[in-house]
């Protein structure tokens, strides 16, 4: 096992995590259907953590031979994995005394750290490209690496549902080409 393999193995074990907790959520939203609606936004959310997920896996993947493996790298790694494992359990609520109405509610409220988190990935990930693996791109990968985090900020300040939902919808859509690209 070289070091990519080690690295590879850490990244497939926290973006596991977030996979994880992404099934269970899913699999708890389906069971409580009848006590708290589910909506539009919770799902969108948990398609974004998995497509974002798989494009930090391909990324690392596409970038093996380049990639060194150290302490910084292994920051890296927590800084751009980390954050899915964060949304993936912070879209769903708590036991908490009152819940909200909907999960949708839930994450309307916290839609603004939420979105945050999103943006961490991306920008961590582009940086530590540049400045460990001295990965110097210019072209399609960056234009969508700047659409990629430039999304979830526009999304900040909007709180209507419409809003969030179509924002969402497009950033599922971007996930799913950022894929094939």
């Amino acid at each position: 096992m070289g070091p990519f393999d080690y690295l590879f193995s850490f990244y497939g074990l926290l973006l596991g995590i977030a996979v994880a907790n992404v099934a269970i959520g899913f699999a708890d939203m389906w069971r409580d259907s009848e006590r708290i609606g589910v909506g539009t936004c919770p799902p969108l959310l948990a398609c974004v953590v998995l497509l974002g997920g798989m494009n930090v896996w391909l990324t690392t993947w596409q970038t093996r031979h380049d990639v060194g493996v150290s302490g910084w790298q292994m920051l890296a790694a927590a800084g751009i994995a980390l954050p899915y494992v964060f949304v993936s359990r912070a879209m769903f609520p708590g036991q908490e005394k009152e819940p909200e109405s909907s999960l949708e509610d839930h994450y309307l409220k916290h839609r603004v750290l939420i979105l945050a988190m999103l943006t961490v990935p991306p920008v961590v990930g582009a940086v530590s490209r540049a400045l460990l693996d001295d990965i110097h791109e210019y072209g399609l990968r960056e234009a969508w690496m700047t659409v990629r985090i430039a999304a979830p900020l526009l999304l900040m300040p909007f709180g209507g549902r419409k809003v969030q939902r179509a924002g969402l919808g497009g950033f599922v859509a971007l996930e799913l080409v950022g894929l094939f690209r």
